[in-house]
């Protein structure tokens, strides 16, 4: 009996330490571990929130104030990765731009909430809303709140978990470090430190399924301590900390992810989910916003878009080609202050470059046309520009024998060439300029010698001081919205009719506002790529400054309304940026460097 009872004992003692000696042993899964993490994230910032809005209701000190908030910032970037990638409309609310988000499609008009809003407030020069602030505040709790709510229905997979963490790297070094959600606070350093800290802790998950971990955990070390180094905003060394640190940093973890073989995502949008970078050759889909499968372009669709392109049979007086205005040695611009339409007069602006428009949602400066195809179809019928006909081009080219050779090579399957053939070989030939072969991307991808030591101060300077990185986004430099490149923006620069700041005078053009009646975007214009604008003055939509010194100063005076104009609506910060002459020639090397070898 006594031995019988000693062995149950010991039984019941093994069943009580079995968990605990598992417990020991074996760890959650990573998709366990990661969900957890931002859990506590997540709660943790919902608590500070609400601290914050304690002492926004009894306190009015802006230096106190400023302090909480940047605490609620910092932990904000703890989740930003998950928040950003499974909850994007709501993140909207908690860390979006401080300005009226306007659904054209919707015609609606959505107010801003979150951090940069509450940025605005508690930093600015004028006394303090506290009433505005604490119902701002309120705002982001339900929004935080709602978050917390969308990630109970989640289900999430390794894939998912390393493709939030890789485009979170590259939110860092295209939003984060050029001050694009702390303009007023500054503290942009310190957050991307956050980023690499929570980073680290997140891949910590993965130690023992990654072949390469401790390589990794490496690189993130050294680009924590790189960043620790930081003096300042200003004089952070962005160029380095991209090319040195989070481009290898990136790379391994690509390499950890496809020996550990957990599958890429593939959801088909600018930026491909299989690139380990950002300036990878190939990291950009050109056809990704193609709407229609069998619209893809061939080689040999590229080589008949190209001929049609200098046929100046599309025009309606047989003179004049897409080619006239599009000139390869210029970047595909005609050098012209404002084009010459059909007829020979001025047209009402500026032709843009080509190369790489196919890395953007809509086309014109004003965005009037969703695809390169719309486009076609418009420059074409447009009785300034080309006045032709689609049909009377397809009644030609049927007409013509070796048309008609090339496009049954084009379009084995069509039987009868149709408008929208035209408009697709077009475009696949437009498609087809994307070729990121610059100085710039020769450094990126390694080769340190590509920029000139004044280059390389001029990117830190775009980046920086001069917030230029702000608007134009590494690496296309136009306003395709990193880290998902889904959304081109606009901007109200307060646009002059020429470089006397002494006596600027507005420009007219409406802009978007032309074609929509909505307060925000009169005056509004696509943010053009800088890529080649070496070789493509005048500049602006009315070509109205005739060099890059001109660009220079417009946007160190702080566009229209920093020179005294009334622009009520401008987005662009109309505080003076204080560049020095040197700085500011520094800036234009930097984007000389930005030319394609081909040109």
């Amino acid at each position: 009996m006594c031995l019988s009872g000693c062995m149950k004992s010991i039984f019941k003692l093994a069943i009580f330490l079995l968990p605990v000696l598992m417990g020991g042993c074996f760890k959650p899964s990573p998709i366990e571990a990661v969900s957890e993490k931002f859990l506590t994230d997540l709660n943790t910032l919902i608590s500070r929130n609400e601290d914050f809005l304690g002492q926004a209701r009894t306190n009015s000190d802006k230096k106190e104030l400023q302090e909480e908030f940047i605490r609620l910032r910092l932990q904000y970037k703890k989740v930003e990765a998950f928040a950003e990638y499974f909850a994007p409309t709501t993140v909207k609310q908690v860390n979006g731009a401080p300005l009226d988000e306007v659904e054209d499609e919707e015609n609606a008009i959505f107010e801003p909430g979150g951090l940069q809003v509450i940025e605005e407030l508690i930093y600015s020069d004028e006394k303090l809303d506290q009433e505005e602030l604490v119902r701002h505040i309120r705002k982001m709790q339900v929004n935080t709140k709602r978050i917390k709510m969308l990630w109970a229905d989640i289900r999430i997979t390794d894939s998912h978990v390393l493709d939030a963490l890789r485009l979170e790297l590259f939110r860092l070094i295209t939003l984060g470090i050029s001050g694009f959600d702390t303009p007023a606070s500054g503290n942009a350093l310190a957050e991307s430190e956050v980023v690499l800290n929570s980073l680290q802790d997140y891949l910590s998950a993965y130690d023992h399924l990654f072949p390469e971990y401790q390589s990794l955990d490496k690189e993130i070390e050294q680009a924590i301590t790189f960043i620790k180094k930081g003096k300042s905003f200003n004089d952070f060394d962005r160029a380095t900390f991209i090319a040195d640190h989070i481009n290898p940093l990136c790379i391994k973890l690509h390499q950890n992810q496809k020996l550990s073989n957990i599958p890429f995502i593939n959801d088909r949008k600018l930026l491909k989910g299989s690139v380990a970078t950002i300036f990878d050759k190939g990291a950009f889909d050109s056809e990704a916003l193609v709407s229609n499968p069998k619209f893809k372009s061939t080689s040999e669709r590229i080589a008949l878009g190209e001929r049609l392109f200098y046929d100046v049979r599309l025009s309606g007086n047989g003179k004049s080609s897409c080619g006239s205005c599009h000139a390869p040695q210029l970047a595909y611009t005609d050098g012209f202050k404002k084009s010459k339409g059909i007829s020979g007069a001025d047209i009402n602006r500026n032709a843009p470059t080509i190369k790489y428009a196919a890395l953007q949602q809509a086309m014109f400066y004003d965005l009037r046309s969703p695809s390169l195809e719309d486009q076609a179809s418009d420059v074409i019928h447009n009785t300034a520009e080309m006045h032709g006909s689609l049909e009377k081009i397809t009644g030609m080219i049927t007409a013509d024998e070796e048309y008609t050779m090339l496009f049954k090579k084009a379009f084995p399957e069509v039987e009868v060439i149709k408008s929208i053939d035209v408009q697709n070989a077009l475009a696949s030939f437009v498609r087809s300029l994307s070729p990121f072969d610059s100085k710039f991307d020769q450094y990126m991808r390694g080769n340190k010698r590509a920029l000139t030591d004044n280059q390389v101060a001029g990117f830190n300077l775009f980046m920086g001081k001069a917030r230029c990185g702000t608007c134009h986004f590494v690496p296309l430099f136009n306003g395709t919205v990193p880290p998902d490149y889904q959304r081109t923006e606009s901007e109200v620069l307060g646009a002059t009719s020429n470089a006397d700041w002494k006596h600027p005078v507005m420009d007219s053009d409406l802009g978007r506002g032309a074609y929509n009646r909505f307060p925000q975007w009169q005056h509004a214009f696509k943010t053009s790529s800088l890529r080649n604008i070496a070789k493509t003055a005048p500049y602006m939509h009315n070509g109205a400054l005739v060099t890059l010194q001109e660009v220079m100063e417009f946007y160190n005076e702080g566009g229209g309304a920093g020179l005294g104009l009334d622009v009520p609506n401008q987005t662009l910060a109309p505080d003076k940026l204080k560049l020095t002459q040197p700085e500011m020639q520094q800036v234009i090397d930097f984007m000389e460097s930005l030319t394609d070898s081909s040109i």
